[in-house]
């Protein structure tokens, strides 16, 4: 069972982002509530500014106002 899943798993552990050649990446996150897509994304942002690239975040939450508050953290 552990090889098979250590198969599975094995592509999306060298999964990386892919940035644009010139211009803005825009990266659009999806999911269903309560499975950490803020969280994950503030994670993804302090990663890439320590790598020196410009972030920029928008909150597209259209149901739960504390969406921007949280992204300002």
């Amino acid at each position: 069972l552990r090889a098979e899943m250590e198969e599975i798993l094995a592509p999306a552990s060298e999964a990386y982002l892919h940035a644009a050649d010139s211009g803005p990446t825009v990266y659009l996150i999806v999911g269903v509530n309560g499975v950490g897509k803020t969280t994950s994304i503030g994670k993804l942002a302090h990663q890439l500014r320590q790598e020196g690239q410009g972030v920029l975040l928008a909150a597209g939450d259209t149901w739960r106002a504390g969406a921007v508050e949280q992204l300002r953290l």
